[in-house]
């Protein structure tokens, strides 16, 4: 209640600038919801201009128009959600846009793609001929671009959590093949499924994702090849 009382009494001085430094950080997720719903209402009547910080990416993703993410005090990118989400400059804007975040996946540069584990991720021919002289790439690809492999290959993963949410299913779990010192020191793989092709827990899985949906990041400088 605060936090909208301060809001009224900001926009009955008809501002020309609204400044929100994390208004619903201290919020229970469903006014977190609502209150979000109810600022983009007011910024869409008013027409004033707002700029608000925050961590979370949903709101960041839902609220803005455009967005600049900040890394220790420095721009890595401008641009509106969308942009962010589909074009991101580089690993840090990869990792931090989305949620959950886009799994970035290091792998050894082949004549076809990015070999991951036991599989080769294919990457358009004109994106390998960008990364000339890189024994090895990064791809990224988020946990919703990945499926179950219908034909048996795909980058296998060992899955450790399963997430049921209905039609759709979160999968956690490593790289196949591991040890189990391995996997404890391993990045964590999350895919999200259709709840009905989704494994069981403890069980390997292949997954595929279409080239399309394949981001490809300079492991050295972390800047985007495609």
């Amino acid at each position: 209640q605060r936090q909208r009382v301060a809001m009224g009494r900001a926009i009955v001085r008809q501002p020309q600038v609204f400044l929100f430094d994390e208004p619903l950080s201290n919020l229970d997720a469903k006014l977190r919801v609502q209150i979000r719903t109810e600022i983009k209402s007011l910024h869409q009547r008013l027409c004033t201009t707002t700029v608000y910080v925050t961590h979370d990416q949903i709101e960041a993703m839902t609220m803005a128009d455009k967005i600049v993410v900040l890394n220790a005090g420095n721009i890595e990118q401008v641009g509106s959600p969308l942009d962010l989400y589909r074009s991101p400059k580089n690993l840090f804007v990869a990792g931090f846009i989305g949620s959950p975040a886009m799994n970035l996946l290091e792998g050894k540069r082949t004549e076809d793609g990015v070999q991951i584990g036991d599989y080769v991720v294919r990457v358009p021919r004109e994106t390998l001929a960008k990364a000339e002289g890189e024994a090895t790439l990064t791809v990224g690809i988020r946990p919703e671009a990945f499926a179950v492999s219908p034909d048996g290959t795909g980058i296998g993963i060992d899955v450790s959590v399963l997430e049921e949410l209905g039609a759709d299913s979160y999968l956690y779990g490593t790289l196949a093949g591991l040890s189990d010192n391995e996997k404890l020191t391993a990045q964590q793989i999350i895919a999200r499924v259709a709840a009905r092709t989704a494994p069981d827990r403890g069980n390997m899985v292949r997954l595929v994702a279409d080239p399309a949906n394949v981001h490809v990041f300079s492991t050295k400088s972390g800047l985007r090849i495609s």
